[in-house]
């Protein structure tokens, strides 16, 4: 079938992109006016960090990196913050509940959408931990200027920054190089940056590539189609000119597989290749922050083949090929200015552009996948256009508060479809039926999205930091909930499932876009000096109107039957949810005997449900953390116990599997030899642990007609050890 779209795909000419930095736009009049306060973020940068929830600091980071190649994983411990289990390097995180597309994701500024229908590539994966120098987490009350489109949070990475020699230097060179190994998995592999610089001109290097095996659980068995391996490589040039700044990055990757034990499909390439263009300059009135970039993406699933051996299926080379190739282009400008000493205000104009086709070529010899291409999402295409505007007062030395409003425009559409085969044959009736309904109804969808916000912050005293917020954000839906058309469950629908639960999934196109309402605060007690001491509690609430969950798919046809005992065929609809809780954070300095002892603890609470008092899916149960770190000179060191309880509150109608509560304890340990060496190891599960993931989904290998699928299993004892050289 020819595609009904031809724009598409876009030719690689610059198309602009906004996206505003609370941290850029303050610079903009730090010499004019004091920076003013935001609600708290997490900020990891490089070897020190500023934490909300005080898990992740600088070191943790820096000591963290060697033992994952999962980028969301390094927020593994922050208070509220959750992950779905993925692939090797495709966790998805969730905020107080609300995970994946609800969240507003960027790398270097770059929206990346989940092209792939089990969402195996989400942004995250698209930059390793080594090119990571900053994360921005906002939990909850997200400014703005963060970005639309979400309702959850917002996660910001950005790359290493470039290097510039200073004056009369010459030419500066640095560079780092790592190398790691994880027993778990049979796990290896290396990262390299590299940079050359003059006072005016850079360029630097930065490029990863890991291989891993099957890893195995606390009893030493293996959890099929859990290996993977992937190549990351950026090359950026960057000048700078008084005050302006001038980037460019080119970045691609290739991901030869990566198995994932919670679908029925495995990735089998992930190619992409992306350009990244953004200014930053300063003038006598503020700042003007802008961007363009492009992202395409060649990605296939199938099945690999440990996955069809532990399966029992009956394979040669191929299982059922899924081809998906997808764009995603912007352009974001905005600009900040002081209109007086106590205030500035943002404006920002961004656009971005998503095009998907998402097709599975047919299988030869196969009765039930041939003779067509099944188009699961023809010319696809999702524009969202938005303008906003952000004011920061400072009302009195203690007071400080922001407002912001921001309206988009979201624009969807697709083109005809078709199943394997319209007629005569088996499913042939059911496809047939299917299509010609679809592609008999208008595809066009067009939301127009507000957001608000409205955050304040008092300083009561030099030990007493109080924070409270109201956000109304909105998300409409992504293109596989709007357009995936089959009712067949066995093939087509089991394929459209990013959650995890082999349930299978169909598309609405009536949806409506969500609305949370968002309430939250924050009180920050600690010592005058922030070294003693220091307590945070943050409650929350989130009331979402037309929160997209999945009821029993009504429309489904004789072929229904998944394969699967106790899976079935759901669709998207909008009810009304709610979300509560609590996250609590501490830390105490306990002496300087023989180094520095300081421990730390947190708990997370968060309960979902909607208004018809169903239970939402995927909900991370009470969770808390003890942490004691240790430094020594040049040697520090981290032992942590995680204690999580059972998964008792289910979603009937995904037919949520309960989890059993655990306790798990990992170390790390940290040496610089010098200024250029440094050593790292550590064991994850110390004691060899044998545990389920409460949102880690079903393992697709267990389950068959007569068997129900199993939690799956999380990773057994894991030693890692990694080396880092610098120049």
């Amino acid at each position: 079938m020819k595609n009904s779209n031809s724009s598409a795909f876009i030719p690689s000419r610059s198309v602009l992109n906004t996206a505003i930095g609370v941290a850029l736009c303050s610079s903009a009049w730090a010499q004019e006016a004091k920076p003013l306060p935001q609600l708290p973020t997490v900020t990891v940068i490089g070897e020190k960090a500023s934490e909300f929830g005080l898990v992740i600091d600088g070191k943790n980071l820096s000591s963290r990196r060697f033992a994952t190649n999962d980028t969301a994983t390094l927020l593994d411990g922050v208070p509220g913050i959750s992950l779905y289990s993925g692939g090797g390097v495709s966790s998805l995180p969730a905020i107080n509940g609300l995970a994946d597309d609800r969240l507003k994701i960027t790398v270097d500024g770059m929206s990346i959408t989940s092209a792939c229908p089990n969402h195996m590539n989400p942004a995250l994966s698209y930059i390793d931990p080594a090119a990571l120098s900053q994360v921005n987490v906002y939990a909850g009350i997200v400014p703005v200027s963060q970005g639309g489109d979400s309702i959850g949070g917002a996660i910001a990475v950005k790359s290493t920054p470039p290097v510039f020699a200073k004056e009369n230097e010459g030419i500066k060179t640095t560079g780092n190089f790592t190398a790691f190994e994880r027993s778990n998995g049979d796990v290896n592999g290396v990262s390299l940056q590299a940079n050359a610089a003059t006072e005016n001109f850079s360029i630097g290097y930065t490029g990863n590539t890991v291989d891993a095996g099957n890893y195995k659980d606390g009893k030493g068995k293996e959890v099929a189609a859990s290996r993977y391996k992937v190549r990351n490589n950026t090359l950026k040039f960057a000048t700078v000119s008084g005050q302006d700044l001038w980037t460019i990055a080119l970045g691609w990757q290739d991901i030869p597989f990566q198995g994932y034990p919670n679908q029925s499909m495995d990735m089998t390439s992930n190619k992409s290749f992306s350009i990244n263009a953004s200014y930053a300059g300063s003038f006598h009135w503020g700042t003007v922050d802008a961007r363009a970039f492009r992202q395409h993406v060649r990605h296939k699933m199938d099945v690999l083949s440990d996955k069809a051996a532990a399966a029992g299926f009956p394979i040669a080379d191929s299982y059922m090929p899924m081809d998906t190739d997808a764009v995603d282009l912007g352009y974001s400008i905005i600009a900040a200015a002081p209109l007086n000493e106590s205030q500035i205000v943002r404006f920002g104009h961004e656009f971005h552009r998503y095009t998907l086709n998402d097709w599975w070529p047919p299988l030869v010899g196969s009765m039930g996948m041939s003779p067509n291409t099944f188009w699961n999402v023809n010319g696809g295409r999702r524009d969202r256009i938005a303008l906003f505007s952000e004011l920061d007062t400072r009302l009195s030395k203690e007071l400080s508060t922001q407002l912001g409003a921001r309206v988009e425009r979201v624009a969807m559409s697709t083109g005809k479809v078709q199943g394997y085969h319209e007629a005569n044959a088996p499913f042939g009736d059911a496809y047939q039926t299917d299509s010609a309904t679809f592609n008999a109804k208008n595809h066009k969808r067009n939301d127009v999205n507000w957001d608000l916000t409205a955050s304040a912050r008092y300083l009561n005293s030099s030990s007493e930091t109080y924070d409270s917020g109201f956000s109304r954000k909105t998300r409409s839906p992504n293109m596989h909930e709007r357009y995936t058309w089959s009712n067949e469950a066995m093939m087509a629908g089991l394929m459209n499932n990013w959650f995890g639960d082999l349930n299978s999934y169909v598309g609405n196109l009536n949806l409506k876009p969500e609305v949370a309402y968002s309430f939250k605060a924050n009180v920050d007690w600690h010592d005058a000096e922030l070294r003693d001491w220091q307590v945070k509690m943050s409650p929350f609430y989130t009331y979402v109107k037309d929160y997209i969950n999945a009821v029993s798919n009504t429309s489904a046809n004789p072929y229904n039957m998944s394969g699967i005992l106790g899976r079935q065929s759901l669709t998207f609809a909008n009810q009304n949810a709610y979300l509560y809780g609590v996250d609590i954070s501490g830390k105490k300095l306990l002496g300087k005997a023989y180094g520095e002892w300081t421990m730390r603890a947190s708990l997370s609470y968060t309960r979902g449900k909607t208004t018809n008092g169903e239970n939402l899916y995927n909900i991370m149960p009470l969770n808390s953390r003890l942490i004691i770190d240790h430094t020594l000179g040049s040697w520090s060191n981290t032992l942590e116990a995680v204690f999580v309880g059972a998964k008792d509150k289910l979603n009937a109608v995904r037919a949520e599997q309960g989890t059993a509560g655990y306790s798990v304890a990992n170390y790390r340990t940290s040496y610089k030899l010098n200024s250029s060496v440094k050593f790292d190891a550590g064991v994850d599960n110390i004691f060899n642990r044998q545990y389920d993931l409460p949102l880690g989904g079903l393992e697709y290998v267990s389950a068959n007609m007569t068997n129900a699928p199993r939690p799956l299993r999380a990773m057994g004892r894991s030693v890692n050890i990694g080396i880092s050289i610098s120049y």
